[in-house]
């Protein structure tokens, strides 16, 4: 790989016409729409199986999962009030939280797909492949 000295006009050129915050934005939503599928499956636990998530026994908490991205901000989880109850128990049902730990689960690798579509798309604007 050569390395190719950019002056700081020709930077400023190949920069311009580059639109890195909708690139991300879109990546951005690539992960949120990721996150709520593995949110489902999680979701998706029968009756009688594991019990540290909630059990789909009618699907409507499952159902119920939904994502949106607006600007640099992306909304994974449940308007339901089952979501809230489950995610962080009640006086008689213990906590099966779900979004929790797939935020701790997933946020590394949501954060690495974001910097690779940082790098990628620099990479791209300054002709470096």
């Amino acid at each position: 790989m050569t390395s190719r000295h950019l002056t700081l006009p020709q930077l400023r050129q190949a920069l311009a016409g580059l639109d890195l915050s909708a690139r991300l934005e879109h990546s951005l939503a690539g992960e949120a729409a990721r996150l709520a599928n593995l949110a489902r499956e999680d979701l998706a636990t029968l009756p009688g199986g594991p019990h540290t998530h909630p059990w789909k026994q009618t699907g409507t908490l499952h159902d119920s999962v939904s994502h949106r991205v607006e600007g640099p901000i992306a909304e994974i989880g449940s308007f339901s009030p089952i979501a809230r109850y489950q995610e962080h128990g009640t006086e008689t049902l213990p906590p099966r939280p779900t979004f929790g730990p797939l935020a701790t689960r997933e946020g590394a690798a949501v954060a690495q797909a974001l910097a690779q579509t940082a790098h990628d798309t620099l990479t791209i604007a300054l002709g470096r492949r």
